[in-house]
């Protein structure tokens, strides 16, 4: 490819130019580099994710301990996509490097769209790896709920509108995927919100 003409997609991918002519110019953006890549770094961040787990309470907690291999599996996919989401917002900062053959209207929000996902997961991350019930928890819990909202609507959207065709995973077939998978957060984050009320009411019952 050739470096000296590159079309970007917004003025954050302007404002970044340097950075990722050089990124472009190492071949990362070919999803067979980067997808490797930060698959593996995503295993990292949850070896050391799990490890905090196991020391700062969560599996303590009666809904974590009980769905423990599930949770852990979805706080995986967390770290994949915290790791591949945001190569991918690079990578789409530049319009070569998307995947539309022509022009469409929404290019210049697709990398914004990306960031706005990883911050998502990030707060995610955090919330989990502190483990509290402080104001501050509270406020990521309903930072993390509005981007819940797109996934559930994108599920829906994909239900509706989309065929059903068992080897396409972009299809309806998804949306079953993105409803169960988001519902699973959803319970996560609810919990975790009203966990001193549920726990309140648990320590009520054993009395």
């Amino acid at each position: 490819m050739d470096n000296n003409h590159i079309t970007y997609a917004n003025e954050l991918g302007e404002f970044l130019a340097p950075f990722l002519k050089l990124l472009r110019a190492t071949g990362f953006f070919e999803a067979y580099v980067f997808m490797p890549l930060m698959t593996i770094l995503s295993i990292v961040i949850f070896r050391k994710l799990r490890q905090t787990l196991k020391s700062n309470g969560t599996f303590n907690m009666a809904y974590h301990a009980r769905f423990k291999i599930l949770l852990l599996s979805i706080y995986y996919s967390l770290c994949f996509m915290l790791t591949n989401v945001t190569a991918v917002a690079f990578k789409t900062l530049i319009i070569e490097e998307m995947d539309y053959e022509t022009p469409v209207w929404f290019m210049h929000l697709v990398g914004p769209l990306h960031f706005y996902i990883s911050s998502v997961v990030l707060a995610y991350l955090w919330l989990i790896i502190r483990n509290q019930n402080h104001l501050i928890d509270r406020l990521l819990c309903l930072y993390i709920q509005f981007g819940l909202f797109g996934g559930h609507y994108t599920g829906i959207h994909r239900l509706l509108n989309e065929p059903f065709e068992l080897l396409d995973v972009t299809t309806g077939m998804s949306g079953i995927f993105f409803l169960f998978w988001f519902g699973i957060l959803n319970a996560d984050i609810a919990y975790r919100f009203f966990r001193k009320k549920i726990q309140t009411n648990i320590n009520l019952q054993e009395v």
